[in-house]
């Protein structure tokens, strides 16, 4: 699904029993780390991964900037090790390292979208970032003159 530059996905994979818990522990060290790695990507508006169905399945829904090929080519190349502490909880897992594999996991995993609301459609991260910057900038401004 997209909108304007944005773009969505939403998959479901099944995870490995017994795998839950470690799994549980890794997306909660993700989140104290606020992101880690692919906190550097810049293209990624929100990520979430939620443990769902009695511990059976994991939840991923994203909002990115660009197309999905781009989107899953970074997680390949740029993030490998942190999506496969994710996903290699899951069944079936190719591993990141080989990408083709990897999108046809993913994408093979997802379901459609039937709504879909983005209220900056138009504004990427790196939009949104320059755009902080220079109200962070005017407010120092603004207080330097008071």
């Amino acid at each position: 699904m997209k909108a304007g530059k944005i773009s969505a996905l939403t998959a479901i994979t099944k995870i490995v029993p017994g795998h839950a818990e470690v799994l549980r522990k890794t997306l909660q060290g993700l989140t104290a780390a606020n992101g880690g790695k692919i906190s550097s990507l810049g293209t990624i508006h929100i990520v979430r991964w939620v443990i769902f169905d009695n511990d059976t399945r994991l939840f991923f829904a994203t909002n990115f900037d660009g197309d999905v090929e781009d989107y899953m080519r970074d997680f390949a190349e740029r993030a490998p090790d942190g999506i496969d502490a994710i996903w290699g909880h899951c069944e079936g897992y190719p591993g990141a390292r080989d990408y083709p594999k990897l999108r046809d996991y993913i994408l093979g995993s997802a379901i459609e979208t039937d709504g879909y609301y983005c209220a900056y459609p138009n504004s990427t991260v790196a939009d949104i970032n320059k755009a902080l910057d220079w109200k962070g900038k005017l407010d120092t401004f603004l207080d330097q003159l008071g």
